[in-house]
């Protein structure tokens, strides 16, 4: 008998505990209320169970949903039962006490010992799960001789002549019936409803693992279809945007106005021409992640010399580096867009003008890039309410981009091994010091 209750067990699986999940995901309703019986256990296993419950206790059953209807077909049920149950007249019978038996069980959701209209005991066993009544497990088919007279017995629905005759000629199959104690049928009752109690929570607690999976995975996929379709729209616009932007577009035309001013003869235009068509060159190589600093630094310089030539007297700018710094490497792009800062945001914003001074040297294993500007002195703070109406419709927008890509360069290549520090004097000017290890 423990080996069938084992294997039933087996079959539909571990209690689950799925608090932790609930808390997990901010789910917490089951929605059993809208399960039926069928969707939750399966019609094959519930002929499963009671073929399993039938051979452990020899007890016969069908299955039932809430309205007392059949769902399986009938599991170890007697000659005598069939008889009646296969009279297309006098089934009713049978199917009434069916149904008023599991609608005591739905009221009470407690097993309910009744005897039939022929005389034999039986069980209704309700399948309840969170309070939710689905159906019932009808056994029984025993006689009893002992049960207390509160045992309620079932009058027939249909009482004709057949019925009375067919009675009689069962009677030979009615008393081959096994004949068992009240006591040992509420044993029976009570180990079979904690078996169904148990199974009901099994799989209850299966159905909503399956049910949140579910849903989890269609969010997934909901969520995998938007990045799916915001990725596709970033490629079409980053796109638009490498066409618009082309670099050899705009390198040819520069090049023709390099031409036309030596043609010309208009020595300030050409030499304006050639250090923004080297600069150009340089920006849009493709140099690899670590580059020699000498490539770096005559970029820079290309820059400050383009804004001397066009401020003339109100700039300045200087370059102190050893000599051995500049064939050592660095990472590509990190230099720039902090010079571009100190001339946008220093220099520019200061009506007489100012100058930039640029130094470096090697410290314990370290590179020490400093850049000094005189100027304003804004902070950030400053800077975003000046040009809040402009929104990112200005220069130093793009600037402060290449700064931020910087700063994440250097974090992925160096983690928390590099440092920036700026120091701000108002009206007098500021100081950047980058600080990153030497690449090997």
């Amino acid at each position: 008998m423990m080996e069938e209750l084992d294997r039933i067990f087996e079959d539909t699986g571990p209690l689950a505990s799925t608090d932790q999940e609930e808390r997990d995901t901010g789910e917490t309703s089951r929605g059993i209320g809208s399960i039926d019986i069928i969707r939750l256990f399966g019609r094959d296993k519930l002929e499963h169970i009671q073929e399993s419950l039938s051979k452990a206790t020899g007890l016969a059953f069908v299955t039932v949903d809430y309205k007392g209807e059949p769902v399986t077909d009938m599991t170890f049920f007697s000659d005598f039962c069939r008889k009646f149950r296969e009279d297309k007249e006098l089934r009713q019978n049978c199917r009434t006490s069916d149904a008023m038996g599991s609608i005591q069980a739905a009221v009470t959701k407690k097993t309910h010992i009744y005897f039939c209209p022929c005389g034999l005991i039986e069980m209704a066993i309700p399948i309840v799960v969170e309070g939710n009544y689905l159906g019932g497990f009808l056994g029984g088919q025993f006689r009893c001789e002992d049960a207390p007279e509160t045992v309620r017995q079932i009058e027939p629905t249909v009482e004709t002549e057949r019925f009375r005759r067919l009675r009689e000629e069962s009677r030979q199959r009615f008393e081959e019936l096994p004949v068992y104690s009240y006591e040992k049928i509420l044993d029976m009752a009570n180990l079979v409803s904690l078996v169904i109690t148990q199974l009901s929570e099994n799989r209850a607690n299966q159905y909503y693992q399956e049910d949140m999976l579910k849903k989890r995975i269609k969010k997934i996929q909901e969520t995998n279809q938007k990045h799916l379709k915001e990725k596709a729209e970033l490629e079409v616009r980053f796109h638009e945007l490498e066409a618009q932007s082309n670099p050899y577009s705009y390198l040819n035309m520069l090049i023709a106005l390099q031409n036309l001013g030596t043609v010309e003869q208009a020595e300030r235009t050409t030499e304006l021409a050639d250090l923004f068509i080297s600069h150009v060159k340089y920006g849009i190589a493709d140099k690899g992640t670590f580059v020699h600093f000498a490539g770096e630094l005559e970029y820079v310089e290309q820059y400050l010399k383009f804004q001397k030539i066009r401020l003339g007297s109100q700039f300045n700018y200087t370059l102190h580096f050893p000599r051995e710094m500049q064939m050592m490497k660095l990472p590509a792009g990190v230099l720039f867009p902090f010079v571009q800062n100190a001339f946008y945001h220093g220099v520019m914003l200061s009506p007489e003008g100012g100058s930039i001074s640029l130094n470096g040297y090697l410290k314990q294993g370290n590179f020490v890039l400093e850049i000094i500007n005189t100027g304003s002195g804004f902070s950030n703070e400053e800077l975003k309410i000046r040009f809040e109406p402009y929104k990112n419709n200005h220069e130093g927008y793009y600037i402060q981009l290449g700064m931020e890509c910087a700063k994440r360069k250097l974090a992925q290549l160096f983690g928390d091994e590099y440092t920036i520090t700026v120091e701000i004097n108002k009206n007098k000017g500021c100081r950047c010091e980058i600080i990153f290890p030497e690449y090997k």
